[in-house]
């Protein structure tokens, strides 16, 4: 498919040709390419995934010395500006692309790219055809439902059995556990669902 040639060669010119030659293994996936797909303005970070802490540190080392200004860095990776480019270097791994959008709440944002070529949900492109937002997973249904009113904003929409699959996975979802406050005076609760929630909230 020339689309699919066109979009490696793409990314490969824009980082992947630059992050190979510095043995760096890693792909891009998610929003940016979902934009580029649709024919759209690009208006998201780039979120670039790596198939461990390794490549990961040596990524974000080369960026760094390669002169990359780090906008910011959290338990779930960092944001930096790279050669006008703002990539979010993702601190969750995978053994390659198509196990990473598998974890990917809507399948029109089931898209990835590595060096090689294009990875995609089964439905992903008829989805994105018709913009409408479809389950592929419902892990973290907050982050989820917060998702769902960006893409609303974007012009996509979700039918009633796909409204009721999400209301579902909210009622299920375990509430918050509260936390002992020794001091008695911070009020915080912290979750205990796991480290993939930042990542769902991150990932447009």
């Amino acid at each position: 498919m020339i689309q699919f040639q066109n979009a490696v060669e793409r990314y490969q010119k824009m980082i992947l040709s630059e992050t190979k030659e510095a043995n760096i293994k890693c792909w891009l996936a998610g929003g940016a390419l979902r934009d580029y797909f649709m024919g759209v303005p690009v208006k998201t970070d780039y979120d670039m995934f790596f198939p461990d802490q390794e490549n990961y540190e040596k990524a974000k080392e080369y960026f760094i010395k390669n002169d990359a200004v780090v906008k910011w860095e959290s338990e779930n990776g960092c944001k930096l500006k790279y050669k006008g480019k703002t990539y979010d270097l993702v601190k969750k791994y995978f053994n390659g692309p198509q196990e990473t959008i598998n974890e990917f709440d809507f399948t029109v944002s089931m898209i990835a790219v590595d060096h090689d070529g294009v990875y995609h949900g089964e439905s992903t492109f008829i989805d994105l055809a018709k913009r409408q937002l479809i389950f592929n997973k419902i892990t973290y249904p907050a982050s989820t439902l917060s998702r769902c009113f960006r893409y609303y904003k974007k012009g996509f929409s979700m039918c009633m059995g796909e409204m009721k699959k999400l209301f579902e996975s909210i009622q299920d979802f375990p509430k918050p556990e509260k936390q002992e406050d020794p001091e008695g005076v911070s009020g915080q609760q912290e979750t205990t669902s796991g480290d993939l929630g930042g990542f769902f909230i991150g990932i447009d």
